[in-house]
């Protein structure tokens, strides 16, 4: 004779029908995991990228401003934050 499961209302059928669910339910869980896992990585390595860009964009900034106080030409200034940005993009394209 089989015996049958219900709990709260709910049938859960054989044991045997239930230990496959529970299997098919850690599979899933093993898979959802690796997944999260992997969108952790890509997400971590984008953090690392921004907080490099702007590390670049402070320094730049700070050297700008030197620059001004030292009285450099405006023009060799943005001469400068035209080739830091054109780098930048360069590089955002690159990934």
């Amino acid at each position: 004779m089989t015996t049958m499961y219900m709990r709260g209302g709910v049938y859960f059928g054989t044991a045997a029908q239930m230990m496959d669910r529970i299997e098919e339910l850690e599979i899933r869980l093993v898979e959802a995991g690796v997944w999260m896992m992997d969108r952790i990585e890509e997400l971590e390595a984008k953090l690392a990228e921004s907080e490099a860009r702007s590390e670049v964009l402070e320094t730049l900034a700070m050297d700008v401003a030197a620059d001004l106080y030292d009285g450099v030409d405006a023009y060799k200034i943005d001469q400068r934050i035209g080739d830091v940005m054109k780098k930048l993009d360069e590089e955002e394209e690159e990934d």
